[in-house]
């Protein structure tokens, strides 16, 4: 696999390919993230072990998506079981669990340094809003919260850099973790200008839906539906970020056979 030049405004055309692609089959896509979402529920209920198992399936969870991706796009049907594709090959399954153990391992130590370095001001936030308002209130007034807030996700984006990437490096560039780690690093950081837009952008839509959604039950009364109503919302935002994570991988290697950029996927839609 050769790196290739990608330009700032690609990170626009990587969100709208994504929703482009989610909505020739949106309920495959729903299907793979609601199972997803049911297996790492399942996970979350074991003491101890449960959330560190549920990060393991990052890398595995990423290339299904990729694979769905895909297929949609070879104008297939995406199903389930390509969950557990990924695992078929013994290589395949031994790297993207190594990778999966690398990921759970760094993301627990990215949350131990954010709880150390601002003084566990994040953690006592989020424990106050979940038993009093009272103390809640004080607590989302503390001038160095925001602070704490954006070092969780400076160090969390730090992270994603290494294992953008990285599963789908182990599988189709058959890598192995570490020069996948390192190749990802690399790719990410050769497309910064892209990221950047492609970041701003989910934030801004996210935004927007949350805006439209408070917008829409205030006017028809049902404030009260609200917290129900995010729930989906960021359930279909998150299928529609994943299904869109194969354009900035096909568009930051060159891949024999596969399609030559998101640009050209996006005018084909």
């Amino acid at each position: 696999m050769k790196l290739k030049t990608v330009r700032a405004r690609q990170g626009l055309l990587w969100v709208r390919a994504g929703f482009t692609v989610f909505f020739r089959q949106p309920l495959a896509f729903a299907a793979l993230f609601a199972l997803f979402g049911l297996v790492v529920f399942v996970l979350l209920q074991l003491p101890a072990v449960g959330p560190v198992l549920a990060l393991s399936l990052m890398p595995v969870a990423t290339v299904a998506f990729l694979l769905a991706t895909r297929e949609v796009l070879a104008g297939r049907i995406a199903t389930p079981r390509l969950a557990l594709l990924p695992l078929r090959d013994p290589l395949n399954r031994n790297r993207l669990l190594q990778l999966g153990a690398a990921y759970a391992a760094a993301a627990i130590a990215v949350v131990l340094l954010s709880h150390v370095l601002d003084g566990g001001r994040f953690a006592a936030a989020i424990e106050a809003i979940a038993t009093e308002e009272t103390t809640a209130t004080a607590a989302l007034e503390d001038p160095l919260l925001p602070w704490s807030v954006l070092l969780r996700l400076g160090l969390m984006a730090l992270l994603s850099l290494a294992f953008w990437h990285a599963p789908a490096l182990v599988c189709w560039g058959r890598m192995p973790v570490n020069k996948a780690l390192f190749a990802s690093i690399v790719a990410c950081w050769r497309s910064r200008g892209a990221f950047a837009v492609y970041g701003i952008a989910w934030f801004g839509l996210t935004m927007l839906f949350v805006t439209l959604l408070q917008v829409v039950t205030a006017l028809l009364g049902l404030q009260q539906v609200m917290g129900l109503a995010v729930l989906p919302l960021t359930m279909l935002v998150s299928t529609i970020f994943y299904a869109s994570l194969y354009f900035s991988f096909v568009d930051a290697f060159d891949l024999s056979g596969g399609p030559d950029s998101s640009e050209d996927e996006a005018k084909t839609a």
